[in-house]
């Protein structure tokens, strides 16, 4: 869970700024995409966790699933804080 809440987020930031810097016809600087990128990055689990209880998976799971994102929102603030300075 530690591994794709940071290294995850990370790396999917690193590639949305890529993307963002690359197709966009903008003349947007990398601070800029990498901000985005953090943005882009955190992944919201409130439709999963629905699922999961839809189909009667177990409450850990849920609970596990919960605490990644929260993991993933935190690295992204974090990340967001460091490239805004």
């Amino acid at each position: 869970v530690l591994l794709l809440a940071t290294a995850g987020v990370l790396i999917g930031q690193g590639l949305a700024a890529v993307f963002f810097k690359y197709v966009f016809p903008y003349d947007w600087g990398w601070n800029f995409c990498l901000l985005i990128g953090a943005i882009f990055a955190a992944t919201d689990p409130v439709a999963v966790v629905a699922l999961l209880k839809e189909v009667g998976a177990s409450k850990k799971l849920g609970t596990i699933i919960e605490g990644e994102s929260l993991l993933n929102d935190g690295t992204a603030i974090v990340m967001l804080s460091l490239i805004h300075i």
